[in-house]
């Protein structure tokens, strides 16, 4: 029994940061309701401050959840081989998968940047930048080897982790029709590194 209470614990909190989530999204941070979201949750409101002490500390919580679910398979791609342009390829379609299969995680993020739960902004950006760490030193990694341009690698990671959240919010209403998410997206993720491989001087597309 103890081992079940164990985990059921974090099964609850799980639970309550996915039904946070959807209220976030949908009603945005001032609409939602701790009442509503323990009643989707299926447990007490009593309890919903015993693992999160505000509601405020309930929505950042929800960013590092759906954060620390990306980094941990992020990092094991970084690290794994010696062919950065193929971890980075990886890194990026990982980020589009789990974002169209966790989609109330996604929305959430996307709503904390551009839509109404912009006040968290700041939140979501300083827990972000752990994950762009990672594909900045990939991008890094491939200019280095003479597989992308010199480009500024950080600003690469904004733009490719940019995309993607726009691949993240079309694919249902708009992607899901041209196949799954990973072939649609490998497709986009081309499109844009064809403007970052190299490519001999004199070559078209090149300032030579």
């Amino acid at each position: 029994m103890s081992g079940r209470r164990k985990e059921s614990q974090e099964d609850k909190r799980r639970r309550i940061l996915k039904e946070a989530a959807r209220e976030f999204v949908s009603k945005g941070y001032k609409g939602a309701n701790i009442n509503t979201i323990a009643e989707k949750s299926d447990i007490g409101k009593g309890t919903i401050y015993l693992y999160f002490p505000s509601k405020a500390e309930l929505f950042a919580d929800a960013l590092r959840e759906s954060n620390k679910l990306w980094l941990e398979r992020a990092r094991e791609i970084a690290g794994s081989g010696d062919d950065p342009l193929r971890s980075l390829r990886e890194l990026l379609t990982l980020d589009v998968v789990l974002g169209v299969e966790h989609k109330e995680l996604a929305q959430l993020w996307i709503s904390s940047f551009f839509g109404d739960n912009r006040q968290f902004a700041g939140t979501a950006a300083e827990v972000l930048e752990e994950y762009a760490d990672l594909v900045e030193e990939l991008v890094r990694e491939c200019s280095r080897r003479g597989l992308f341009r010199e480009v500024d690698p950080r600003l690469a990671a904004y733009l490719l982790l940019g995309i993607n959240e726009i691949a993240i919010a079309f694919y249902d209403p708009l992607l899901k029709q041209r196949g799954k998410v990973d072939a649609v997206y490998e497709t986009l993720r081309e499109m844009i590194f064809n403007g970052l491989l190299a490519r001999p001087r004199g070559d078209p597309g090149t300032d030579a």
